[in-house]
């Protein structure tokens, strides 16, 4: 049996590899359906294969295909292979540079600046190649392709992406960003801006405008490259038009945090079913910060370099540490005094505080942020002022009632299908409850800020602001000088801090 290597198409002095796959999507172009399309590339292969030709022609392919299209399809199937363009063939675009074959690849791209997601972008320049190959178009210029990619936007996604795709094309394509420093341009993305300053806590329509004003002033400069400065000075100025002084500021401090002068160190703690984990997921999306570590992880670390024997806190939960301190002998009763279960609780933290120090000052070796989060985090355990390599920010999550901390309990329960058995925390539920409320104290006590964990979206929006306006406070004044520049955005950082004072 001859391999489908060996097939190919074209002629002696241009040819290329035969394939199925380009048979089928001729026959889908024609409307055929998806299985008797894949029904006509086996045949076609079969006949090549029985006639053993190592070369065919674009024409005799189609023609072999046109002729199988008519026995597995019928006429009108057929009729429409034989006139259209077969996806094995390319369409030539005419230039001053001569020919080059037409590339859906790169119309998606220039698609996707137009504020396209990559589906919707590849899909209309999809749609515009099956149109040229359905209509018979062998070779066309630049500016049909246009016409037709403009026609296409404007039936699928309305006349403003029309009019954008137009304006990018006239203008030579797409915006460079440079950054302050030496390196190679990347291009300008909308999506990204609004996206950095819906963390700053801009509203999204207001995002979406000042993205829009800031892409159609830069593209409309004679500058095709631009530097990252010059577009964060362009946003922060349509910020305090738009929204006043505090959130401009708190743009900057955003985009700041993601390079700061010193590494981010975000401390998120909290009793078991408070949503810890996916909260400082959030945050660290939201900051730019790759590194998450959660203090189950360091405890299981130790735990496999220090045997139960030696430290029997270390190997249990944080709930029933206690009961390894029951004197040897004596009956562990179901449930502990408030002291006992504190005790125990406090042994544990401090066993794993060791291990999280150790994160945050390899953190600051590496000059790197990280996102800390775990019961283990208790407000007073890792202080701010042990770290002045970094920017250190405790913060507590926690859940006021008590039925929906029951609640979160039971869709963990559904959600990790029973990894973390329910009726195990439930039996330690009112000991949960009591270690909260001691984190609430501590933390009311050291002015820790403290989320409710009821909403996500809610308590994500108020920790990136509180990380915000704490990092300013910690900031020096020649920090915040240097980062905050015009005396505009010093205005405006003043008011974060006076608004964490008060």
């Amino acid at each position: 049996m001859m391999p489908q290597a060996e097939f190919r198409i074209g002629s002696g002095r241009q040819s290329w590899p035969f394939s199925r796959g380009l048979v089928v999507e001729t026959a889908v172009n024609a409307g055929a359906s998806a299985p008797l399309a894949a029904a006509i590339g086996r045949r076609v292969e079969q006949q090549l294969r029985l006639a053993r030709r190592r070369l065919i022609t674009a024409a005799e392919l189609q023609a072999l295909t046109a002729e199988i299209a008519e026995d597995v399809t019928g006429p009108e199937v057929a009729a429409q292979v034989a006139r259209q363009t077969p996806a094995f063939v390319d369409i030539l675009v005419r230039s001053k540079k001569g020919n080059l074959p037409f590339s859906r690849g790169v119309l998606a791209r220039t698609l996707e600046d137009v504020g396209l997601t990559p589906r919707e972008a590849y899909a209309t320049a999809s749609g515009v190649d099956v149109e040229m190959r359905q209509q018979g178009v062998q070779t066309l210029t630049a500016e049909d392709i246009d016409e037709r990619t403009e026609r296409f936007l404007a039936e699928r996604y309305g006349e403003h992406f029309r009019l954008t795709y137009q304006y990018l094309r006239q203008n030579q394509g797409r915006l460079g960003v440079m950054a302050d420093e030496l390196g190679l341009p990347t291009p300008f993305s909308k999506g990204v801006l609004v996206q950095s300053m819906l963390a700053a806590g801009v509203a999204p329509d207001v995002a979406r405008k000042v993205a829009r004003i800031t892409q159609r002033d830069l593209r409309g400069s004679e500058d095709r490259v631009v530097r990252r400065s010059r577009i964060r000075e362009k946003v922060e100025a349509l910020l305090r038009e738009e929204v006043g002084p505090d959130i401009s500021a708190r743009y900057r401090l955003l985009r700041v945090i993601r390079r700061p002068p010193r590494p981010l160190v975000v401390l998120l703690g909290g009793v078991s079913g408070t949503g810890k984990s996916v909260l400082a997921a959030e945050i660290a999306y939201r900051l730019g910060i790759t590194r998450v570590v959660s203090t189950d992880s360091i405890r299981e670390v130790m735990r496999a370099m220090v045997s139960p024997a030696l430290v029997p806190t270390l190997h249990a939960s944080t709930f029933n540490a206690w009961e390894a301190l029951v004197p040897p002998g004596q009956s562990i009763p179901e449930h502990p005094t408030e002291a006992e279960l504190l005790a125990g609780f406090r042994e544990q933290v401090q066993q794993v505080s060791v291990g999280l120090g150790a994160v945050v000052r390899r953190s600051i070796e590496e000059g790197t942020s990280v996102v800390l989060e775990g019961v283990h985090l208790v407000p007073g355990y890792l202080r701010a002022d042990a770290f002045a390599g970094a920017l250190v920010v405790p913060l507590l999550v926690t859940l006021p009632d008590a039925t929906e901390h029951r609640r979160h309990f039971e869709s963990r329960d559904q959600e990790t299908a029973a990894s973390r058995p329910m009726h195990r925390y439930m039996r330690y539920f009112d000991e949960i409850r009591t270690m909260q409320n001691e984190l609430e104290a501590v933390a009311r006590r050291l002015d820790v800020p403290m989320l409710n964990g009821l909403t996500l979206d809610e308590s994500t929006d108020q920790a990136v602001d509180v990380v915000l306006r704490r990092v300013m406070v910690a900031l020096t004044p020649e920090e915040r000088r240097a980062l905050l520049g015009d005396e505009l955005s010093m205005e405006a950082g003043e008011a974060l801090v006076n608004r964490e004072n008060t």
